[in-house]
């Protein structure tokens, strides 16, 4: 069987790079350079979730439908009693706070925080005004998520090897 999934990693890993290729810093806005820092680790944070996809069939794994975490993917193996060094790998990377992969996820799932609404709203005003920047967001720049990408381009090229040679 076909591993539909190795499809879905290389587009979206495709998607990130063209997005992040050629930028001129000087010229973007700054909602323009979130915009970008945001849709790239979208792609990033999507291919990763169709990796773990990607080793579930590589291993003949079934149902791989439901993997969206590490965790989905090593309970996976541990029923399937298969313990492959890809996964564990990704699991220390996750719970490693230092590294590409957890600070990807830290950044991407930050994006999904509400902002707060502004405490000082003056009388008569209609809406409830709210401050976007009050969520507690890493500071990500484009060089850090050009990081992230190119470590994600490195890691499943060396797992694919790998996984090619047995």
């Amino acid at each position: 069987m076909a591993n539909l999934s190795l499809t879905r990693v290389n587009q979206k890993l495709s998607q990130a790079k063209v997005l992040l290729n050629n930028v001129n810093v000087e010229t973007l806005s700054q909602i323009h350079m979130n915009s970008l820092l945001e849709a790239a680790s979208f792609h990033l944070v999507c291919a990763y979730r169709h990796y773990l996809r990607e080793l579930a069939e590589t291993y003949g794994l079934h149902n791989v439908l439901v993997l969206n975490t590490e965790n989905d993917l090593i309970q996976a193996f541990v029923y399937a009693k298969k313990h492959p060094a890809e996964a564990e790998e990704l699991v220390a990377l996750r719970r490693d706070s230092a590294s590409w992969l957890a600070q990807l996820h830290v950044y991407y799932d930050s994006l999904w925080q509400v902002p707060t609404p502004i405490t000082a709203v003056s009388e008569g005003e209609l809406i409830t005004l709210v401050d976007i920047e009050a969520v507690a967001r890493p500071v990500v720049d484009l060089a850090l998520v050009e990081h992230w990408q190119q470590a994600f381009v490195a890691l499943v090229r060396r797992q694919r090897e790998t996984s090619a040679e047995f």
